[in-house]
Protein backbone atom coordinates (compact mmCIF):
# COMPACT_ATOMS: atom_id res chain seq x y z
CA UNK A 1 0.00 0.00 0.00
CA UNK A 2 2.69 2.38 0.65
CA UNK A 3 5.61 2.22 -1.90
CA UNK A 4 8.18 3.08 0.29
CA UNK A 5 7.21 -0.19 2.69
CA UNK A 6 6.97 -1.86 -0.50
CA UNK A 7 11.07 -1.26 -1.77
CA UNK A 8 12.02 -1.92 2.04
CA UNK A 9 10.00 -5.39 2.06
CA UNK A 10 11.37 -6.23 -1.72
CA UNK A 11 15.12 -5.12 -0.88
CA UNK A 12 17.32 -8.07 -0.95
CA UNK A 13 18.32 -9.58 2.71
CA UNK A 14 20.51 -7.18 4.56
CA UNK A 15 20.01 -4.18 1.77
CA UNK A 16 17.93 -2.13 3.76
CA UNK A 17 21.04 -2.29 7.00
CA UNK A 18 23.58 -2.09 4.27
CA UNK A 19 21.90 1.31 3.64
CA UNK A 20 22.72 2.43 7.04
CA UNK A 21 26.04 0.52 7.41
CA UNK A 22 27.54 2.05 4.34
CA UNK A 23 27.03 5.77 5.54
CA UNK A 24 23.83 6.86 4.08
CA UNK A 25 21.83 7.29 7.29
CA UNK A 26 19.96 10.66 5.35
CA UNK A 27 19.43 8.76 2.60
CA UNK A 28 17.07 6.47 4.26
CA UNK A 29 15.66 8.99 7.08
CA UNK A 30 14.56 10.65 3.63
CA UNK A 31 12.75 7.86 2.44
CA UNK A 32 11.03 7.23 5.92
CA UNK A 33 9.87 10.74 6.85
CA UNK A 34 8.84 10.54 3.07
CA UNK A 35 6.36 7.87 3.38
CA UNK A 36 5.59 9.19 6.92
CA UNK A 37 4.32 12.38 5.24
CA UNK A 38 2.05 10.37 2.98
CA UNK A 39 0.49 8.31 5.68
CA UNK A 40 -0.12 10.93 7.69
CA UNK A 41 -1.48 13.05 4.35
CA UNK A 42 -3.47 10.22 3.64
CA UNK A 43 -4.92 9.88 7.32
CA UNK A 44 -5.97 13.88 6.95
CA UNK A 45 -7.98 13.46 3.71
CA UNK A 46 -9.47 10.07 5.15
CA UNK A 47 -10.63 12.65 7.76
CA UNK A 48 -11.95 15.16 5.90
CA UNK A 49 -13.72 13.29 3.43
CA UNK A 50 -15.09 11.74 6.23
CA UNK A 51 -16.59 15.13 7.75
CA UNK A 52 -17.34 16.48 4.90
CA UNK A 53 -19.60 12.73 4.68
CA UNK A 54 -21.34 13.64 8.15
CA UNK A 55 -21.64 17.40 7.09
CA UNK A 56 -23.09 16.62 3.92
CA UNK A 57 -25.86 13.62 5.62
CA UNK A 58 -26.18 16.37 8.37
CA UNK A 59 -27.33 19.12 5.81
CA UNK A 60 -29.90 16.78 4.15
CA UNK A 61 -31.40 15.97 7.61
CA UNK A 62 -31.97 19.51 8.66
CA UNK A 63 -33.25 20.23 5.18
CA UNK A 64 -36.22 17.43 5.96
CA UNK A 65 -36.96 19.14 8.84
CA UNK A 66 -37.12 22.48 7.89
CA UNK A 67 -39.46 21.29 4.48
CA UNK A 68 -41.88 19.12 7.41
CA UNK A 69 -41.80 22.31 9.77
CA UNK A 70 -42.59 24.65 6.83
CA UNK A 71 -45.56 22.51 5.80
CA UNK A 72 -46.63 21.94 9.10
CA UNK A 73 -47.14 25.91 9.67
CA UNK A 74 -48.97 25.92 6.62
CA UNK A 75 -51.26 23.69 8.12
CA UNK A 76 -51.42 26.37 11.26
CA UNK A 77 -51.54 28.98 9.02
CA UNK A 78 -55.09 27.62 7.20
CA UNK A 79 -56.12 26.63 11.16
CA UNK A 80 -55.32 30.51 11.96
CA UNK A 81 -57.61 31.55 8.78
CA UNK A 82 -60.30 29.19 10.08
CA UNK A 83 -60.50 30.96 13.25
CA UNK A 84 -60.63 34.29 11.96
CA UNK A 85 -62.82 33.35 9.99
CA UNK A 86 -65.11 32.20 13.09
CA UNK A 87 -64.16 35.09 15.24
CA UNK A 88 -64.99 37.93 12.36
CA UNK A 89 -68.33 36.43 12.07
CA UNK A 90 -68.87 35.98 15.45
CA UNK A 91 -67.73 39.83 16.13
CA UNK A 92 -70.55 41.30 13.49
CA UNK A 93 -73.21 38.65 14.54
CA UNK A 94 -73.14 39.23 18.49
CA UNK A 95 -72.71 43.31 17.46
CA UNK A 96 -75.90 42.79 15.92
CA UNK A 97 -77.70 41.07 18.23
CA UNK A 98 -76.94 44.25 20.22
CA UNK A 99 -78.07 46.98 18.02
CA UNK A 100 -81.42 44.94 16.68
CA UNK A 101 -81.58 45.23 20.54
CA UNK A 102 -80.99 48.93 20.97
CA UNK A 103 -78.26 48.79 22.75
CA UNK A 104 -74.93 50.69 22.62
CA UNK A 105 -71.84 49.26 21.07
CA UNK A 106 -68.24 49.82 22.09
CA UNK A 107 -65.93 51.26 19.91
CA UNK A 108 -64.04 48.89 18.30
CA UNK A 109 -61.53 48.42 15.00
CA UNK A 110 -63.69 47.06 12.55
CA UNK A 111 -62.90 43.49 10.96
CA UNK A 112 -63.37 43.13 7.36
CA UNK A 113 -65.34 40.24 6.00
CA UNK A 114 -62.56 38.10 4.04
CA UNK A 115 -62.82 37.79 0.38
CA UNK A 116 -63.14 33.92 0.04
CA UNK A 117 -64.21 31.21 2.65
CA UNK A 118 -63.00 27.82 3.61
CA UNK A 119 -66.28 27.58 6.29
CA UNK A 120 -69.34 29.16 4.97
CA UNK A 121 -71.19 30.17 8.27
CA UNK A 122 -72.84 33.06 6.55
CA UNK A 123 -72.22 33.59 3.13
CA UNK A 124 -75.02 36.91 2.35
CA UNK A 125 -74.77 39.95 3.15
CA UNK A 126 -75.02 40.50 6.88
CA UNK A 127 -78.28 41.92 8.04
CA UNK A 128 -79.14 45.09 9.23
CA UNK A 129 -82.74 44.75 10.27
CA UNK A 130 -84.36 41.70 12.13
CA UNK A 131 -83.23 38.44 10.89
CA UNK A 132 -84.16 35.22 12.51
CA UNK A 133 -82.27 33.07 10.91
CA UNK A 134 -78.77 35.20 11.62
CA UNK A 135 -80.11 35.49 15.01
CA UNK A 136 -79.94 31.58 15.47
CA UNK A 137 -76.57 31.41 14.13
CA UNK A 138 -75.62 34.11 16.32
CA UNK A 139 -76.74 32.28 19.42
CA UNK A 140 -75.47 29.23 18.08
CA UNK A 141 -72.09 30.59 18.18
CA UNK A 142 -72.89 30.38 22.13
CA UNK A 143 -72.21 26.44 22.41
CA UNK A 144 -68.76 26.46 20.22
CA UNK A 145 -67.18 29.77 21.38
CA UNK A 146 -63.87 29.71 19.84
CA UNK A 147 -63.52 26.38 18.05
CA UNK A 148 -60.35 24.57 19.07
CA UNK A 149 -57.54 25.05 16.39
CA UNK A 150 -55.51 21.80 15.75
CA UNK A 151 -51.87 22.69 15.04
CA UNK A 152 -49.11 20.52 13.68
CA UNK A 153 -46.30 20.07 16.61
CA UNK A 154 -44.92 16.91 14.92
CA UNK A 155 -42.07 18.90 13.44
CA UNK A 156 -41.54 20.52 16.05
CA UNK A 157 -41.13 17.77 18.93
CA UNK A 158 -38.59 15.77 16.48
CA UNK A 159 -36.27 18.62 15.90
CA UNK A 160 -36.98 19.47 19.60
CA UNK A 161 -36.33 15.79 20.35
CA UNK A 162 -33.42 15.38 18.29
CA UNK A 163 -32.25 19.00 19.70
CA UNK A 164 -31.52 19.70 15.44
CA UNK A 165 -31.76 23.56 15.43
CA UNK A 166 -28.69 23.35 17.84
CA UNK A 167 -27.02 22.44 14.35
CA UNK A 168 -28.78 25.08 12.58
CA UNK A 169 -26.32 27.82 11.69
CA UNK A 170 -28.71 30.61 11.06
CA UNK A 171 -29.42 32.40 13.97
CA UNK A 172 -31.84 34.67 12.65
CA UNK A 173 -33.82 32.10 11.71
CA UNK A 174 -33.83 29.68 14.44
CA UNK A 175 -34.81 32.97 16.76
CA UNK A 176 -38.14 33.23 14.35
CA UNK A 177 -38.81 29.14 14.81
CA UNK A 178 -38.40 29.75 18.88
CA UNK A 179 -40.44 32.69 18.74
CA UNK A 180 -43.01 31.85 16.67
CA UNK A 181 -43.81 28.43 18.68
CA UNK A 182 -43.43 30.63 21.89
CA UNK A 183 -46.42 33.13 20.51
CA UNK A 184 -48.22 29.78 19.52
CA UNK A 185 -48.29 28.31 23.00
CA UNK A 186 -48.93 31.37 24.62
CA UNK A 187 -51.76 32.91 22.88
CA UNK A 188 -53.06 29.05 22.24
CA UNK A 189 -52.62 27.19 25.00
CA UNK A 190 -54.93 25.90 26.88
CA UNK A 191 -55.18 29.12 29.59
CA UNK A 192 -55.82 31.39 26.83
CA UNK A 193 -58.46 28.66 25.61
CA UNK A 194 -60.03 27.51 28.30
CA UNK A 195 -60.57 31.77 29.44
CA UNK A 196 -62.45 31.95 25.99
CA UNK A 197 -64.79 28.72 26.56
CA UNK A 198 -65.52 30.08 30.55
CA UNK A 199 -66.91 33.42 29.19
CA UNK A 200 -69.27 31.66 26.36
CA UNK A 201 -70.23 29.39 29.04
CA UNK A 202 -71.25 31.94 31.49
CA UNK A 203 -74.08 33.48 29.29
CA UNK A 204 -75.27 30.46 27.93
CA UNK A 205 -75.80 28.94 31.59
CA UNK A 206 -77.03 32.64 32.28
CA UNK A 207 -79.58 32.84 29.63
CA UNK A 208 -80.85 28.99 30.64
CA UNK A 209 -80.95 29.63 34.53
CA UNK A 210 -82.49 33.13 34.51
CA UNK A 211 -84.33 33.23 31.27
CA UNK A 212 -85.26 29.70 30.16
CA UNK A 213 -83.23 30.48 27.14
CA UNK A 214 -81.17 27.27 25.19
CA UNK A 215 -78.89 28.60 22.67
CA UNK A 216 -79.62 24.59 21.54
CA UNK A 217 -82.92 25.77 20.81
CA UNK A 218 -82.92 29.47 19.95
CA UNK A 219 -86.68 31.14 21.05
CA UNK A 220 -88.56 33.80 18.89
CA UNK A 221 -86.02 36.69 18.03
CA UNK A 222 -88.32 38.71 19.77
CA UNK A 223 -88.18 37.06 23.64
CA UNK A 224 -84.03 37.16 22.72
CA UNK A 225 -84.43 41.30 22.04
CA UNK A 226 -86.11 42.13 25.25
CA UNK A 227 -84.32 39.91 27.19
CA UNK A 228 -81.22 41.73 25.67
CA UNK A 229 -82.94 44.99 26.29
CA UNK A 230 -83.80 44.44 29.78
CA UNK A 231 -81.04 42.76 31.29
CA UNK A 232 -77.61 44.48 32.00
CA UNK A 233 -76.08 41.43 32.80
CA UNK A 234 -76.70 39.90 29.31
CA UNK A 235 -75.55 43.16 27.63
CA UNK A 236 -71.76 43.27 29.81
CA UNK A 237 -71.20 39.58 28.69
CA UNK A 238 -72.03 39.61 25.39
CA UNK A 239 -70.09 42.71 25.21
CA UNK A 240 -67.44 40.52 26.94
CA UNK A 241 -67.41 38.11 24.45
CA UNK A 242 -67.48 40.21 21.63
CA UNK A 243 -64.37 42.51 23.09
CA UNK A 244 -62.85 38.90 23.28
CA UNK A 245 -63.35 37.65 20.08
CA UNK A 246 -62.29 41.26 18.64
CA UNK A 247 -58.99 40.54 20.13
CA UNK A 248 -58.56 36.98 19.56
CA UNK A 249 -58.94 37.81 15.67
CA UNK A 250 -56.18 40.08 15.66
CA UNK A 251 -53.77 38.43 17.56
CA UNK A 252 -54.45 35.20 15.18
CA UNK A 253 -54.34 37.31 12.00
CA UNK A 254 -50.51 38.69 13.38
CA UNK A 255 -49.85 35.09 14.65
CA UNK A 256 -50.62 34.30 10.97
CA UNK A 257 -48.47 36.74 9.24
CA UNK A 258 -45.47 35.74 11.27
CA UNK A 259 -45.83 32.67 10.54
CA UNK A 260 -46.30 32.89 6.62
CA UNK A 261 -42.67 34.96 7.09
CA UNK A 262 -41.22 32.85 8.36
CA UNK A 263 -42.41 29.68 5.73
CA UNK A 264 -40.63 32.43 3.41
CA UNK A 265 -37.69 32.53 5.88
CA UNK A 266 -37.29 29.03 6.01
CA UNK A 267 -38.09 28.20 2.16
CA UNK A 268 -34.97 30.97 1.60
CA UNK A 269 -32.57 28.62 3.70
CA UNK A 270 -33.21 25.65 1.94
CA UNK A 271 -32.95 27.41 -1.48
Amino acid sequence: MIPFFRKIRNLPAGKAGKMADDNKPLQYMRYAIGEIVLVVIGILIALQINNWNEQRKKDISMKGHLKSLAQAIQHDIKEQSISMEFNEFRFHSWNYLLNISGVYTDSLEDISRPSSYIVHTWDDPYPKTLNEGFINISLDQLNNPFIDIYFNHSAIDEINNLGVLSNLENDSLKKNINDYYYHLEWKFGPQSTNRRYELAKDLRVYLRDNHGISCNYPPHPGRIIQVIKEDQNVVIMLKDLIKTSHRHYWVTKNLREFGSNLVDLINKELD
